[in-house]
Formats: C-alpha cells, sequence, structure tokens
C-alpha cells in the first residue's frame, strides 16, 4: 500500500463520515476501554473539520478506483457463497453511495466523531460514535432488501446484535445505545464474554477516567485527534496468564485442553517484553497539507544507551533532504558488530530455560560465532550511506532513461578504500583523487551500459560519486553534509514526483498484461497519478533515544 493512502484512510474514513452535528450525549467510546488494555488506539478529540475537508476532496477521486478494484475481487472470489456475494455487493453499493456524497450522515455516522479500537483482554474492539442509530438500522435493512438475504442476529438480554462467521470464529456487530460496536467472538461464546466484548459489561476502572491517554500526549506533546499505545508487557501478561475469560474461551475453540505456560517460561516472556514495554503513536502537528506523526518505541534504559551509542548519525542527516529521493543510514559496521556480540553474549552465558526459547537461544549462540570473525577492511572501515536521486524519467525524450544523482559513502579511512578500489578495477589505477572535496571526471566506460558523466570526489571521512550533468557542482557540498547533532540512524525522503514514474512503469507493464489483467494495473497507475498530484514530499526520520527509538514523519500535500 501506498505511503500516502496508509496516511489517508483513517482520516480519510473518518472524514467521509462528516456531518454538521453536535457532539452526542452518549458515554465517550473511552469510558468503554479498561484501564489496563493491552493495546488501543481513540482520539480524544475529533479530527478537525478542516482536516475532514482536506481529506473528503482526496477521496472523492480516489473512491471511484477504489470501488472498481473491490468489485472485481468480489465477482472473482471463489470463497464467497452466492448469498455472500449478493451481500457484499449490497454493501458496496451502499457505501458507494456515501463516499459519493462525502458524507456518511445518512448512515447514522459524523464526523465529529469520538472512536477507540482496543483490546478486552487481547481480543479486538471498535467502537464509534453515531448521530443517529436508526439510520444505521435502516442502512443494514436496505443492504438486506438489496441483497434479498438477511443478516443472522442475536439477542442478549434486550440488546440484539448482527454476526458472521464460521465454526472457528465470528465477527459481531451491535447498535449499544448511541455507539456502533464491532468485535470477534467464538462460535458459542457464552453471554458474559459477549456482553463484555460488546460493554453491556462495564470494565471496573476504564481509560477515560484513568487519563492516561491524556497524559501520553502531555508528555510526548500529542495533539488530542488519535493516540495508540501497545504495551508489550500487558500483552504478554494476559496472553501468559489464565485469569483472562474471554480469551480462555477463545483457548476452548477446539474442545481440547490446553496445558497452562508454566512460570519460567512466563517469567522469561515477561523479561523479553520489558526490553521493549511500549510503543506509543500520535500527531503532533495536523492540518489540511500537512501532517506530523510521532511513534516511539520504548526500550529498556541499558539496552536503549547502548544501541544509540553504537549508531550515531547517517551522513547529510543534519540539513534538509534533496531530489526525488533522499536515503541516508549510519552503518558503522564495527560498533554494530560490538552492540550485537554483548546482546547474543548475555544469552549465550545464560540462556534462557524455557523450552519454547530453545531457537532463541541458538539463534544468539550462532549470532555470536559468526560475530566473532574478523571483518576485513574496506567493510570495517564503512560507518554510513548516502544516496540522492536528483532526477529520474524513464523516457527522457531521447528514447532512454534520464537519471542524475549522487552517492556517498562514508569511511573511517577513505584513502585506504580507494587504494583497494584501484587495485580491483584497471581503469581506476590512473585516477588521482585528493582527500580535498574537489571533484574529479572517472574514466568512460567504467560502469556498463549508457551511464550519464560520473564524478568522483573524497575527503577524510567518505568518498561520493555524482552521475548526470551539472551534478559534479554540488559533489563537494554532498561530501561535506554534515551528520545530525543527535542519532539519526536512518532518513528517507521522498517527492510526490516519483509517483509519475511509477505509473510510467505500471503503463509498461499493461500493455504486456492480458486483458483480465489489466484494468488492475490501469487503475494502479490512475492511483499513482493522484498520489503524484496530493503529494509535496514525505520525510522519515528514526533516531536513538536515550529511552527508545523515535520515528517520525512528515508528510506534505500539495
Amino acid at each position: 500500500m501506498s505511503m500516502l493512502l496508509r496516511r489517508a484512510l483513517p482520516f480519510a474514513l473518518i472524514a467521509a463520515l462528516s456531518a454538521c452535528g453536535k457532539k452526542q450525549d452518549a458515554s465517550v467510546p473511552l469510558a468503554f476501554v479498561p484501564a489496563d488494555t493491552a493495546y488501543v488506539f481513540a482520539n480524544i478529540e475529533p479530527v478537525p473539520q478542516a482536516v475532514r475537508d482536506e481529506y473528503v476532496g482526496m477521496m472523492k477521486q480516489m473512491w471511484p478506483l477504489v470501488f472498481g478494484t473491490y468489485d472485481r475481487l468480489v465477482n472473482e472470489a471463489k470463497e464467497l457463497t452466492d448469498e455472500q456475494r449478493k451481500i457484499v455487493r449490497a454493501i458496496l453499493d451502499e457505501t458507494r453511495a456515501l463516499a459519493e456524497k462525502g458524507s456518511a450522515e445518512d448512515a447514522g455516522f459524523t464526523g465529529s466523531a469520538r472512536f477507540a479500537m482496543y483490546g478486552i483482554g487481547l481480543v479486538p474492539v471498535v467502537r464509534w460514535e453515531l448521530a443517529d442509530p436508526a439510520k444505521l438500522r435502516a442502512t443494514v435493512a436496505r443492504v438486506e432488501e438489496k441483497a434479498g438475504a438477511k443478516l443472522s442476529t442475536g439477542k442478549l438480554g434486550d440488546q440484539d446484535y448482527w454476526f458472521v462467521g464460521n465454526d472457528k470464529i465470528v465477527a459481531i456487530f451491535a447498535v449499544v445505545d448511541k455507539h456502533l460496536v464491532a468485535t470477534i467472538a467464538p462460535p458459542k461464546a457464552s453471554d458474559d464474554a459477549k456482553k463484555r466484548l460488546l460493554g453491556l459489561t462495564r470494565p471496573e476502572k476504564n481509560l477515560g477516567d484513568a487519563g492516561l491517554l491524556a497524559k501520553i500526549n502531555a508528555d510526548n506533546k500529542f495533539l488530542p485527534y488519535g493516540t495508540m499505545l501497545v504495551d508489550s508487557v500487558r500483552i504478554v501478561d494476559v496472553g501468559t496468564g489464565e485469569t483472562d475469560p474471554v480469551l480462555n474461551e477463545f483457548k476452548a475453540i477446539d474442545g481440547k485442553t490446553h496445558e497452562p505456560v508454566d512460570a519460567t517460561c512466563r517469567q522469561e516472556f515477561l523479561d523479553i517484553a520489558k526490553k521493549f514495554p511500549r510503543l506509543v503513536f500520535g500527531y503532533t502537528e495536523l492540518a489540511p497539507k500537512k501532517m506530523d506523526m510521532v511513534g516511539r518505541l520504548e526500550l529498556e534504559p541499558a539496552l536503549a544507551r547502548d544501541f544509540a551509542a553504537a549508531v550515531g548519525a547517517a551522513p547529510g542527516s543534519a540539513g534538509a533532504p534533496e531530489g526525488q529521493m533522499d536515503i541516508a543510514m549510519s552503518l558503522p559496521v564495527l560498533k554494530l558488530k560490538d552492540f550485537f556480540v554483548k546482546q547474543s553474549k548475555a544469552v549465550v552465558d545464560k540462556p534462557y530455560a524455557c523450552k519454547h526459547l530453545a531457537e532463541l537461544n541458538q539463534s544468539f549462540a550462532e549470532m555470536n560465532g559468526k560475530l566473532a570473525t574478523t571483518i576485513p577492511p574496506p567493510a570495517s572501515d564503512l560507518t554510513g550511506l548516502r544516496m540522492t536521486l536528483t532526477k529520474f524519467a524513464l523516457d527522457g525524450g531521447a528514447g532512454k532513461p534520464e537519471y542524475a544523482g549522487k552517492l556517498l559513502v562514508a569511511l573511517t579511512n577513505p584513502m585506504s578504500a580507494l587504494a583497494m578500489g584501484q587495485l580491483a578495477s584497471p581503469a581506476l589505477k590512473d585516477l588521482k583523487i585528493a582527500p580535498d572535496g574537489k571533484p574529479v571526471a572517472l574514466p568512460a566506460g567504467l560502469v556498463p551500459g549508457q551511464v550519464p558523466p560520473l564524478f568522483a570526489a573524497m575527503n577524510d571521512k567518505a568518498i561520493a560519486l555524482s552521475a548526470g550533468a551539472g551534478e559534479d557542482a554540488t559533489l563537494g557540498a554532498y561530501l561535506t553534509a554534515a551528520p545530525a547533532a543527535e542519532p539519526v540512524f536512518f532518513r528517507m525522503y521522498f517527492s510526490g514526483a516519483l509517483y509519475g514514474q511509477f505509473g510510467e512503469w505500471t503503463q509498461t507493464l499493461a500493455a504486456m498484461l492480458p486483458d483480465a489483467q489489466r484494468k488492475d494495473v490501469e487503475d494502479q497507475r490512475a492511483m499513482f497519478a493522484l498520489y503524484q498530484k496530493w503529494i509535496r514530499g514525505v520525510d522519515i526520520k528514526l533516531t536513538a533515544k536515550a529511552n527508545g527509538v523515535e520515528l517520525f514523519e512528515r508528510f506534505e500535500a500539495n
């Protein structure tokens, strides 16, 4: 899935449900989330109207392509019965009509809704505020009428619900007061389990009262429009325990008796989880043309410190990215080797006692043995890489691809690497490059194929190459571009223009395919054209922090 589509869909779904209504009086979704939930993604406040409007406009152009793909998938899905196919088509028809309007108000939804996706134990539940539950029920009735089939229903006291599934698992949907609730359950789930999942039996302590998401937002400077928490320690605690009633019913689906996880394994699983205790995610900026997203994977403090010291910062990561694509990574081979030797040796010296972790013990032992070997230069001298694609066109008007860009290899001893390269390639034996950063033309024919003019430059920290007209003029500055002050160990930037070239590739591919497959590829090309139109650029950074690893992503639209 494309980068834009992954970013756009969560907000497109919210935006597609937009309507001008007041906040509902129903209990907020967070009031149904257990305070100790293992995972949650929820908003405290609805996404701003201007942002919803932006994505409604974008997705109106996308929906015809999306629904065309879904229609073909339904027609070709051999696993669907005729009745199921009719129901899915009816759902698509209803959804298509709402998408064309740019609002799901007619189905009872509102864009100013609060939502929560969370775990009851480890079982996922989605809860979404409704503006008008009666309209949603009417939409379901229209789907049934169009399909000529009724959805399966059940009751829990006065509460009705729909369900679909098989003898292994069922999906359950219900309108509970002014919320749409969706979850999964064993086919013979008890009423008690279903009540817990649907929120008819509320948690003793809820996440809303606990204020955990608000604290995560405050601690990380996240906006209140969507916050995610994954608690790996809690996941392992629930998964290896025997006290969660809903999970116990899932374990009993096959009718077999399952042995509980023994105390040794349970403790070692928890010890591993504590090395990566939590993942949090949120938005630090959310505007119609720009969004900044931050994810933080917390690490055990000693592990985080060792990792940050090992990776360092990627070359050129202090400055702004360049070209259509710019990728930089820190690769200090010897420091990384020492880091992984330390991690593997800790397991070799004290292997896990749990029988289920025997393969992990073996893997660390093998890693430790392989890392014990000496890494020869120039591989041992490597500290980082950077590649920038300034220009790329499949057909530049001359009947051949055109490209231009630069490549930098950061080394502790560039002169030695150059000397070894000259020994390996006779074409380089007479090449004179001084460590002064000045570009020198490389011999013609050094690289097979039709390659634009190549230049090289060197200083005491790196060797850089350029390809393409005019690229040599910026090679000196590229060579000396500074690494970030903090350990930004990976950065990737790409512009929307790159999707235009992806579209050209798919056009070439479509011409070679049979008619039955060509439509999918043509639709993909149309999507690439939309991405090219929408995206100004996407910038991604991974930074080693004192408490873990931070992922930063900035999306900018045209």
